[in-house]
């Protein structure tokens, strides 16, 4: 009994010690194993990157539907690890190509990496990808969903300060009206707030953020053949 007594301090240091690593580790200085990105659809589906080094600690970074939004760390543990390198080295994904053409556009971009030695291999798809690459994808979805995950950084924004991230001011050509073009742009839940009293066919849209990112949605309006010009909304006092 006395010597389990005098363990049980050495024993609590050791697991927060271990907490503490995992933590406070510097990922800039871990060896990639495999990470996998999911992005938007014309749903909730979750954005999330999940990344896992060569010492079985993964790196979780959530942006949309998903509970965990931010930079999140856990330890997979060695056998994971172990059973997660022993299904890459065995699919060979270097025999597929690096892009599947999709056929269904309304599903997520699922980009997986695979860093072996120098050499990375890249595979990018929505649907038609191989049974070994979606084991891979299911593997990477479980250790994403499971377990105790840390934060080690809060969520931030890409944008300038000042910046409304779901109004867009945008110019339409001619006599295009805004009420009827928005119509196509309705599964981003995209409404008109009011036409500006400036020349010029100039339109405030508002947008759901969690539907689609602000900069993929203002990437799409400006390609839009009938748009002249778009840019985010901003506070009365972050503009020039």
């Amino acid at each position: 009994m006395r010597k389990l007594t005098l363990l049980l301090p050495f024993l609590g240091l050791a697991l927060q010690t271990g907490c503490l690593t995992v933590k406070n580790t510097n990922l800039n200085e871990l060896k990639k194993v495999v990470e996998m990105s999911k992005g938007p659809c014309f749903g909730q589906c979750p954005v999330f990157t999940l990344t896992v080094y060569d010492n079985g600690i993964a790196a979780y970074k959530g942006e949309r539907f998903t509970d965990k939004k931010g930079l999140y760390i856990r330890d997979i543990g060695k056998p994971a690890l172990e059973k997660l390198k022993s299904t890459l080295t065995g699919a060979d994904l270097w025999k597929y190509p690096d892009a599947f053409k999709s056929q269904i556009p309304d599903l997520a971009t699922v980009t997986l990496h695979y860093y072996e030695g120098d050499r990375t291999k890249t595979i990018i798809g929505k649907d038609g990808r191989p049974d070994d690459v979606m084991k891979i994808e299911e593997m990477l979805d479980d250790l994403a969903n499971t377990g105790e995950w840390e934060q080690k950084e809060k969520p931030g924004s890409d944008l300038p300060e000042g910046t409304i991230g779901n109004e867009l001011i945008v110019q339409l050509d001619g006599n295009v009206d805004g009420n009827a073009w928005v119509r196509q742009y309705a599964k981003q839940e995209m409404r008109v707030l009011k036409k500006l009293d400036i020349p010029g066919n100039f339109w405030l849209f508002f947008f759901n953020e969690d539907i689609i990112p602000p900069n993929e949605m203002l990437k799409w309006v400006r390609q839009d053949p009938d748009v002249h010009s778009a840019e985010f909304n901003k506070t009365l006092n972050s503009r020039n």
